[in-house]
């Protein structure tokens, strides 16, 4: 199968927003060869233009401090107390909340690569109400388009709060304002249902990453889960996110691999992944995990850990030995090479970071292509771990089921390195409270950009923080509030448009 980020990315947008963070110099690029929206004649010409939307998607997760950079705050990251990590530090000390902190660098960047997907998305789909193509091509391109723009907007919303709703057919004008939340969540879930009728199902796809309907249907559960928590807090929502992570389950193609399995290089693109983004070691499109969360010692730029008390807190098992190094690897470069130093390893407790190291995202590391650590796995940004956890929360805050307690423990067996479908008198439960279900679904999607959302929808996050190690060496300015769940909108965005930024432009309802 042909992997769709191979394409050059050729596509004309309508017009770039003015709070587009440097929006021209990223643009012409994809612009330099332009592929008129009205020329989209053949499945070619359609992939050629989906392309930059993946890019973009790809932009947004290829490191943890891009889009990640605002969720820091979660207690499954914490980062290194000096070196270039100040950006990062601002939300994991909670130093802002005010408006404070929009002019950092690296907040951009998950901005950026977001409203791109948008801009891409809004003209493809645009272009594809006239084009000559076949029609089940057409279809499918308009339902990843809608998926893709879902997702770029609902993680905007979620990092900061209510967006300007711009779709196919508008025409920017740099005058636009912020909706309300409310608003948001519809116009998302509006392009979810159209791409859950359009995308083919998993086993149909035809190119690696290509979402299915699977992951519509996921994200879709996804936004009714959130749609029920903080801040609209519309509990009519559940049972839909229940319902919608129960189709994905009973489509009958998804499994969890083996936990000593999943994370290593085959165990990419695997039967666990329902959508993830895709990187190319021939065209040398790298991963930037491996090197963003191994530390220094290791080659890589400790940019991301799990705090103390989050590790300290996460069941012993396979498991926890599958996510994280306890061992640090000692590496040193020589001749442009990278080799491993006598002892090879050394206690967590006497690293330079003085923390665990992520292990799942090093696992399928390459040492071999320059000074640094690298990697080329796909990075799993729906797994069916999460379906299933999705469907025992939704489930658990309107009445848990029999089903839904064994959706939680197919996860918790192989946590165990157990048989998923097989009961287990050891590790099953005949019940689970929302917080119980909550902390599962933060160990196992532990450092995977999850975590952080979940303690805000769910109002735990000042609870979590409480509770953090006193021996971390990054430092609270504050415990958090409510005026620390959503960032700041980047500086320069909101000084070229007409948006208000947090707190004062941000708005749930229209209240």
């Amino acid at each position: 199968m042909k992997n769709i980020i191979k394409y050059i990315p050729k596509i004309v947008l309508i017009i770039v927003l003015a709070f587009l963070s440097h929006a021209c110099a990223d643009l012409e690029e994809d612009v330099s060869g332009v592929l008129s929206i009205e020329n989209l004649s053949g499945e070619g010409d359609i992939t050629a233009a989906l392309a930059p939307i993946y890019r973009g998607m790809l932009e947004a997760y290829q490191h943890p401090h891009a889009a990640g950079v605002p969720t820091y705050g979660a207690d499954d990251r914490t980062t290194w107390w000096a070196g270039n990590k100040a950006p990062l530090r601002v939300f994991d000390r909670f130093d802002y909340g005010s408006g404070e902190s929009s002019d950092i660098n690296w907040l951009p960047r998950g901005w950026d690569a977001y409203w791109k997907v948008i801009y891409y998305s809004n003209t493809l789909i645009e272009g594809l109400k006239t084009s000559t193509a076949p029609e089940d091509i057409v279809k499918i391109a308009d339902g990843e388009a809608r998926f893709l723009r879902a997702l770029a907007y609902f993680n905007l919303v979620r990092t900061h709060g209510n967006m300007p709703i711009l779709l196919d057919g508008d025409v920017p004008t740099g005058e636009e304002q912020r909706a309300t939340v409310l608003q948001n969540y519809g116009h998302i879930e509006s392009d979810l249902l159209i791409a859950e009728e359009n995308l083919p199902s998993p086993d149909a796809v035809k190119s690696v990453g290509q979402a299915s309907l699977a992951a519509a249907k996921t994200l879709l559960a996804d936004l009714y889960l959130t749609w029920g928590g903080w801040p609209v807090k519309d509990n009519s929502k559940l049972t839909l996110a229940a319902q919608k992570a129960k189709e994905v389950i009973d489509l009958n193609y998804f499994e969890l691999m083996p936990i000593d399995e999943l994370w290593l290089l085959s165990g990419q693109n695997s039967g666990e992944s329902v959508f993830s983004i895709q990187f190319s070691e021939v065209e040398n499109l790298q991963n930037g995990w491996p090197a963003g969360t191994s530390f220094h010692e290791a080659r890589g730029w400790s940019d991301m850990y799990p705090e103390l008390q989050f590790f300290n807190d996460f069941p012993e098992g396979p498991r926890k030995d599958a996510t994280f190094y306890t061992d640090i690897p000692q590496r040193g470069v020589a001749a442009g090479k990278i080799f491993t130093k006598d002892p090879p390893t050394i206690p967590w407790q006497q690293s330079q970071r003085q923390h665990p190291m992520y292990k799942k995202f090093a696992t399928s590391e390459n040492l071999t292509v320059g000074n640094r650590t690298a990697g080329y796995r796909a990075f799993e940004v729906i797994r069916y771990a999460e379906v299933l956890l999705i469907y025992a929360e939704a489930q658990a805050r309107i009445g848990e089921t029999p089903e839904s307690i064994e959706a939680l423990n197919q996860v918790k067996r192989r946590a165990m390195g157990l048989p998923y479908l097989s009961p287990d008198g050891a590790t099953d439960v005949t019940t689970a409270t929302v917080n119980e279900i909550l902390d599962e679904k933060g160990w196992e999607l532990a450092g995977e950009y999850k975590r952080w959302f979940d303690l805000t929808r769910s109002e735990t996050l000042e609870e979590i923080a409480a509770k953090r190690d006193p021996n971390e060496n990054v430092t609270l300015v504050r415990q958090p509030t409510k005026a620390q769940y959503i960032a700041p909108i980047p500086f320069q965005a909101i000084s070229t448009s007409k948006l208000v930024q947090n707190p004062e432009g941000f708005s749930v309802a229209g209240e």
